[in-house]
């Protein structure tokens, strides 16, 4: 069965400026639930899939644009990169707004093979390479009115306060930057609405 997903605008985050990403404090994410998925070392893909019977990708896009100033303190200097966007779907509902950034040379890395995702999942992927190194965790809250927000209500949800988080894998001497944000259905966007 082939799932139909809605129109979303694409780029949803284009410029930035809605995130304040930070590491979190002591005592920050007091939630169990929040702390469960916001600091999961392993691949969220595979946790998602634990949580569904059907899990899909809807590529909303990818396109060459310059970094985000808060994205340099990852990647390096000012330079062109790659953006995708994703929305990860378990059972027909949205749960994740992902945004993958990556140097251009890092889509020409054979090991990596980014150039050829389409619709798989890049986490899934990157947790396959024998290198791969991981950051610490940054974390950020979206209000009602952020793009992601105006996502989520778009996707059919109220709005909320949605939580997000960000970090920086290094795989074939490359930095992928991948920044999720839990929306939709997900456990941990409907925890923060019940809240």
């Amino acid at each position: 069965m082939i799932q139909t997903f809605p129109t979303v605008a694409f780029p949803v985050v284009s410029r930035g400026g809605e995130a304040n990403w930070h590491t979190p404090a002591s005592g920050e994410v007091t939630s169990p639930l929040a702390a469960d998925w916001l600091f999961d070392p392993g691949s969220l893909t595979a946790k998602l899939k634990q949580h569904s019977q059907h899990f899909a990708v809807q590529l909303l896009g990818q396109y060459e644009a310059d970094l985000l100033d808060d994205e340099q303190v990852w990647l390096g200097a000012p330079q062109r990169c790659v953006i995708r966007e994703v929305i990860l779907w378990c059972d027909d509902a949205p749960w994740v707004f992902a945004r993958s950034v990556f140097p251009l040379q890092a889509l020409a890395q054979q090991q990596l093979k980014l150039e050829q995702l389409g619709n798989r999942p890049l986490g899934e992927h990157l947790f396959k390479q024998p290198d791969l190194v991981r950051s610490e965790v940054e974390i950020s809250s979206f209000t009602a009115d952020s793009k992601v927000g105006r996502l989520h209500q778009q996707l059919g949800y109220p709005a909320t306060e949605l939580w997000g988080r960000r970090s920086r894998f290094t795989a074939a001497q490359q930095h992928v930057l991948v920044a999720e944000v839990f929306i939709g259905a997900s456990p941990l966007a409907q925890e923060v609405n019940r809240g």
